[in-house]
C-alpha cells in the first residue's frame, strides 16, 4: 500500500511540475506577443491579450481608439519604443479559481533623443479554456485608480515590484 501512495504521490507531482513548466511556457508566449505587438503597433493582439475585465469595461472601440491616441501621442512628442524584452515569468501561483503569473520586461525608449529604460512587469492572468494569458500592467494594480475599480478585491501572494526608470546618457 505504501508503495501505491508514494508511486501516486510522485505522478501527481510530476504531472503538477508538468503543468506549471507548461503555463510558464506559454506565459512567455503570450508576453512575447503581446511585447512585439506594443513595439509593432498591432492593436488586434494587444486586445487578444487584455483581461476580459478591461475589455468589457471599455470594448473593443474605446480601447482600440485609446491605443491609437496614445500611439499618436508618442509620435507627436517624439517617442519611439526601441526594444521590449520579456525578462522572465516568476511565480506562477494558483490564486482562487485561476493560474496568474508576473512577467518581468524591459522597455528600451527614445524620448526625444534620450534613452530611457523601463524595468516593469505584467500580471498574467490564466484562461484554461482558450489556453492564453490576459495581462495588465502589474503597477496599475496597485496605484491606478481605474483598474483598481475594475479589481475591486484584487490581492494576490505573488510579490509585484514597483516600476523602475533609468535615464541613460
Amino acid at each position: 500500500m505504501k508503495n501505491y501512495l508514494l508511486i501516486f504521490l510522485f505522478i501527481t507531482g510530476s504531472v503538477f511540475s508538468q503543468s506549471l513548466e507548461k503555463l510558464k511556457d506559454y506565459a512567455m508566449r503570450d508576453a512575447k506577443s503581446t511585447s512585439e505587438a506594443s513595439i509593432n503597433r498591432n492593436l488586434s493582439t494587444i486586445l487578444k491579450h487584455t483581461h476580459p475585465k478591461v475589455y468589457e469595461a471599455y470594448g473593443e472601440e474605446k480601447l482600440m481608439e485609446t491605443m491609437d491616441e496614445i500611439y499618436r501621442t508618442m509620435d507627436a512628442q517624439k517617442i519611439k519604443i526601441l526594444s521590449s524584452n520579456i525578462d522572465e515569468v516568476t511565480d506562477i501561483k494558483k490564486e482562487g479559481k485561476e493560474y496568474r503569473c508576473l512577467v518581468k520586461n524591459t522597455i528600451k525608449m527614445d524620448f526625444s533623443g534620450r534613452a530611457v529604460t523601463l524595468k516593469s512587469s505584467l500580471f498574467g492572468f490564466y484562461n484554461k479554456r482558450k489556453e492564453q494569458w490576459y495581462f495588465v500592467e502589474s503597477n496599475k494594480l496597485l496605484d491606478d485608480p481605474q483598474t483598481k475599480e475594475l479589481f475591486p478585491n484584487f490581492k494576490t501572494d505573488i510579490e509585484i515590484p514597483l516600476d523602475e526608470h533609468i535615464a541613460e546618457n
